[in-house]
Order: structure tokens, then C-alpha cells, then sequence
């Protein structure tokens, strides 16, 4: 090439068009496969999943629970099919929906919001929420009409938990509620999942995973909108095992029924073999509100009563027992050679140590071994504990259970407290008095135990010294028919005498049968109840709170129960006539009138 000068200019060479051009085409070529390969091969899976989620859902079917019967079948605990409002909180675009839905449901829009939480909560919640359980077919049809403006809401028959007998034994049935993340890490394996509702106290938690069985579903083809358009595949759900359990729905009814309004305690066992015929803690509470979604006024008004009505008082709290714990007192005395059935002492109403005076409920004289027990006689065991000595009266309460955790197969269960010099220098920093010694010695001071605890004393004495462990399953019977039974245990072996043994059950008749004894309102005719009451002081409280142990018939004895009424008053006059309207249920004797001397009760 020239220049404007006729110079010669040299030039690049050229590189032809064509080549450039191919190198792009296949360039994009290979974007286009590798992006296909990504799509096809890489992603397929994922994005055929995405794709057929945009047609299809999966319909959870919750599994029944089993059931839980009484020891003769008879039903405590079943499901009942009920239509469920259900609302996936990731498909609700906005409160529109919600608000939607409070008006069809009559349900304020405060508590849906508080069940399905904030938008950014939703976001991570794929799994139906229940909303209301038990909506009539009018609401259905509503929602149904509604469908293009519910979107995520979904209605279902479910099988619901259903208490028929409302109250009664809620506190061994126990509740049901959503599992929350910390049972989830436990349950998962069980095959539960999130939105599922498991037990929370009781036998329902208990025994979660044999009652609970395994949930199935559906697959289901929906429109752009939604809505169902055919079933694809269906996967059934098992209901859980059955539960059979030791309580006798009958002793269980006239136990609640004699309780009333009272705040307190029953336990009954067999003292052969532990198995817990009845076990009732007042005030009681309806697991039904649990079995529907708890609705948060509701649930309010249970966690604000004062007396506390979700707390198994039966195993869970803990009372000074009072001249129960005379029956230890004496044990002790005996076992240790402080006394022996013939040791006497002179009741002036009152003992004198220093310059404290510890009073007897009368002046009884001179009182002998089985009398001390009949009258619930506190100067007789005041001057028994001082010479036993506390370390041989805590050790015999040990020997009894008390002071420690029995191992029903129920949450909840407190061990109360057998107090030692030793453990009062550990807690108030103080050294151990005769005073403490005396209080001790008649269940007062800081003596603590539970009603079951007590149940098991009045066993020891009836089984002459072996104590069973308690428990409330009897059988499991799985769906493929076989079934697992729980076998009686023992728990303790108290080291008495067999002739102590009587000497015990000589004063406990005396108590019941005998004149002056505290306990005449518990007497039965042609049925031997050998108990003994108890009056327990528990400050700041204003009134004691009464007590009642016994067990029957005395030369065959099958049920040992214990009754304590919080701020009842005295023992022989609340907690015995209790105690005798489940004695007659029992032994099948038409109730009559209790009739007692109050002035002798203890």
C-alpha cells in the first residue's frame, strides 16, 4: 500500500472473517450444551421434583394413637374422626389469607397469627399447620366455596385424640400439644415429624412412641390455584399399640367423685404387686383442650389459676406426712431396740425439752405401744425419736422409700426429703437439735413426702415389710397382635421383724376400730382396715392438711391407698371418710354415711 507520497506503507495481516465468526458459533454451541447438561443431568432431579411439586402435593394422613383402656378394657383415651383446618404458613402470600379465614372460622385473627407466626417464620414452615379441629360441614363447604383466596389452607378428616370421661385420671392420661424442636431431636427415629402432635405429661408421654404409630398420606394432583383435581397415590397410616393400663376406671370415678372441689391426693396400689389401681391429683384439668390445639385464652386461664391444676400432686409434690410418718417412727424404734411393743410412756399432753414444749393433740396418760399409734399419741413418739436417734430413724425412712424417686413409669416424679444433721448443716448451715429430732419423729419439721410415697408405706406394712414398685402400664398390645407385659418388681426389703410387723398393724387396727382411735370413719363392716391419719402442720399455710394411709382386708390385704386434702384440717375427719367411699367401691359394700368422732381425729 502507498502513501499520499507514493511511499509504500506496510500492512497486518489479515485474518479472515469466517474464522472469527466460526469460533463464536462454536463457542456458543458448547455454552448451549454445557448449560443443558447442567439442566438436564446436573439438575434434572431437583428440577423435575420442582416441576411435578407445581402439579402435585402430598397430603400428610396423621396416624392414629392408639388407645389407652383401664385394666378391665375399658376406654380412657381414643381418636374420633374430625374435620381439620390446616394452613401451610410458606404458601401464604399475605394476611389477606388469614383474614380470609378468621371470618369463616369465627376465630379471632390474633391467634391465627400466633399459631402460623411472622412472614419471615412462615417462610421456613412447609408442613401443614393445624388451625381448627372439629369445624362443622358449613365451615367446610365455606372454605371450599372460597378456595381461589385460601391459598396453603387445606381441610381433612384427621383422627383426633378424644378423652370420652372428660377429667378423670387426667393426670395419668396426661395431654397431647405440637412437638417442639428439642422432642423432635429425640423422635425423629419414632418417624415424627414437625406439626405432629405428641404427648407432653402422663402416659401419652410416657409411652410417645408406642402410641403414636406410623403416619401415611397422599399424593394429590392440584390446578395452578391449587385446587384438587385427583388422588394419585395413597400411603395408609398405622395406628399406634394400645395401652393397657393398671387403673380401675371405676375405683378412679369414686376416688374423684369423694374428692370434690378439695385440693389434693389419692393413690391406691395393689400391694402385691405395685400395680396402681388409682391415681388422682386435684384440681384436675380437661386434656380435651390439649387434644385440639390449645387456644391461648384458654391456656391462659390454666397457667394463671393459683392451684396449679396441670401438677401431678400425687407424684409430684411434696407434704410434711404428719403422724403418718408414725408408722416409720415406730419401725425405727423397734428395730433399733429403743423400745419394744411393751415400752410405755405418760402423755401430760405435752414434753418439755428446755425451754420449748412440744404439745400432744390431748393428754392421753399413760399410753403402750398400740394405743400410741390408735390415739396418734405425739408425746409417745416424740420420746420413741429421741432415743432411736435420727440416723436410725433416717435410715428406716429409706428402708421405707421415702427420701427417694420410685421409678413409676410417670414424668414428673419428686423424691421429697428425709432430713439428717448432716443435711441440715449442708442447707441452713446450722447444727441439729433435739427439737428437730421430735418434729421428725412425728413427719413434721422437714420431713417431706408424696402421697405415692405414702401409699408405699401403708404397703410395706400389709406385705410385711416388701415393698413393690409402682407403675400404671400393665400391657402393651402392638397392631400385629403380640404384646408386651410389665412384671411386677420389688422395690425395698425392710429389715423388721415378723412380729414387729404385727405389733404395727395391731396399733394401725386400733387406729381405725379401736376406742379413742382417730380414724373410726374409715371403719367398714365385715371388712379389717388397719390405717392410720395424720394432721401436718406446713407453715405458712393456715390450716394442716389432711392425711389418711390404710390398707385392707387385713388378713389378705389387696389395695393400700393414701389420701392427703391440702389445708383439710384433721385427717380423721377429711382424708378417712375419702378413703372409705373408695373402700367400699372396691369391695363392693353400697356407701353409707361415714360416721366418726371428729373430737378423736387426728
Amino acid at each position: 500500500m502507498r502513501g499520499r507520497f507514493g511511499v509504500e506503507i506496510p500492512t497486518a495481516p489479515q485474518v479472515p472473517h469466517f474464522k472469527v465468526y466460526l469460533s463464536l458459533v462454536l463457542l456458543g454451541f458448547a455454552l448451549l450444551i454445557l448449560r443443558l447438561w447442567y439442566l438436564q443431568v446436573a439438575m434434572g432431579e431437583q428440577l423435575l421434583a420442582q416441576s411435578e411439586s407445581n402439579r402435585k402435593r402430598f397430603i400428610r394422613l396423621f396416624a392414629p394413637r392408639g388407645m389407652i383402656v383401664d385394666r378391665a378394657g375399658r376406654t380412657l383415651a381414643m381418636n374420633r374422626p374430625e374435620f381439620v383446618v390446616s394452613i401451610v404458613p410458606a404458601e401464604v402470600s399475605d394476611d389477606s389469607v388469614l383474614r380470609r379465614l378468621s371470618q369463616i372460622l369465627q376465630v379471632p385473627l390474633e391467634d391465627i397469627l400466633q399459631v402460623v407466626g411472622n412472614p419471615k417464620q412462615r417462610a421456613q414452615r412447609l408442613y401443614p399447620v393445624p388451625i381448627a379441629m372439629g369445624v362443622s360441614l358449613e365451615v367446610v363447604t365455606r372454605i371450599e366455596e372460597n378456595r381461589l383466596w385460601l391459598s396453603g389452607v387445606t381441610v381433612s378428616p384427621q383422627p383426633v385424640r378424644w378423652y370420652p370421661e372428660g377429667k378423670l385420671a387426667s393426670h395419668v392420661l396426661g395431654m397431647l400439644g405440637e412437638v417442639d424442636a428439642k422432642e423432635l431431636a429425640t423422635l425423629r427415629e419414632a418417624g415424627i415429624s414437625q406439626g405432629e402432635y405428641v404427648g407432653k405429661m402422663g402416659v401419652e408421654k410416657a409411652q410417645e412412641v408406642w402410641l403414636h404409630g406410623h403416619a401415611g398420606g397422599k399424593w394429590v394432583e392440584v390446578d395452578a390455584r391449587g385446587r384438587q383435581r385427583r388422588e394419585i397415590e395413597e400411603v395408609p397410616a398405622e395406628q399406634g399399640a394400645t395401652v393397657v393400663l393398671t387403673i380401675d376406671k371405676a375405683l378412679q370415678k369414686a376416688a374423684e367423685e369423694a374428692f370434690g372441689n378439695r385440693v389434693g391426693a389419692v393413690v391406691a396400689l395393689d400391694p402385691r404387686t405395685g400395680e396402681v389401681l388409682l391415681l388422682a391429683s386435684f384440681p384436675r384439668f380437661d386434656p380435651n383442650a390439649f387434644a385440639r390445639g390449645m387456644k391461648p385464652n384458654v391456656w391462659r386461664e390454666i397457667a394463671n389459676n393459683p392451684l396449679y391444676p396441670l401438677q401431678n400432686r400425687a407424684i409430684g409434690s411434696r407434704y410434711p406426712p404428719g403422724s403418718t410418718f408414725k408408722i416409720v417412727t415406730a419401725a425405727a424404734g423397734l428395730h433399733s431396740g429403743a423400745i419394744t411393743p411393751y415400752t410405755g410412756y405418760y402423755c401430760p399432753g405435752f414434753l418439755q425439752i428446755g425451754r420449748w414444749r412440744f404439745g400432744c393433740h390431748r393428754r392421753h396418760g399413760a399410753t403402750g405401744f398400740v394405743r400410741a399409734i390408735g390415739a396418734s399419741c405425739d408425746v409417745y413418739f416424740y420420746q420413741t425419736g429421741l432415743r432411736t436417734g435420727i440416723q436410725n430413724l433416717a435410715e428406716m425412712a429409706h428402708a421405707f422409700g421415702l427420701g427417694e424417686v420410685t421409678g413409676i413409669d410417670l414424668a414428673g416424679e419428686s423424691r421429697g426429703n428425709i432430713p439428717t444433721p448432716e443435711w441440715k448443716k449442708k442447707r441452713f448451715k446450722e447444727g441439729w437439735y433435739d427439737g428437730d429430732t421430735v418434729n421428725a419423729s412425728i413427719g413434721q419439721g422437714f420431713v417431706q413426702c408424696t402421697p405415692l410415697q405414702m401409699a408405699l408405706v401403708a404397703s410395706a406394712v400389709a406385705n410385711r415389710g416388701t415393698i413393690m414398685k409402682p407403675f400404671v402400664v400393665k400391657r402393651i398390645l402392638k397392631p400385629d397382635g403380640t404384646s408386651i407385659d410389665t412384671q411386677p418388681t420389688v422395690l425395698k426389703q425392710i429389715p423388721l421383724a415378723p412380729e414387729h410387723w404385727q405389733w404395727i398393724e395391731r396399733g394401725m387396727r386400733d387406729a381405725v376400730a379401736g376406742p379413742g382411735g382417730t380414724a373410726h370413719a374409715a371403719n367398714l363392716p365385715g371388712i379389717a382396715v388397719a390405717g392410720k391419719t395424720g394432721t401436718a402442720e406446713d407453715p405458712p399455710r393456715r390450716r394442716p392438711h389432711a392425711w389418711f394411709i390404710c390398707y385392707a382386708p387385713m388378713e389378705n390385704p389387696r389395695i393400700a391407698l393414701a389420701v392427703v386434702v391440702e389445708q383439710g384440717g384433721h385427717g380423721g375427719a377429711v382424708a378417712a371418710p375419702i378413703a372409705r367411699h373408695i373402700l367400699e367401691t372396691f369391695f363392693g359394700i353400697s356407701h353409707a354415711h361415714a360416721r366418726g368422732d371428729a373430737s378423736a381425729t387426728d
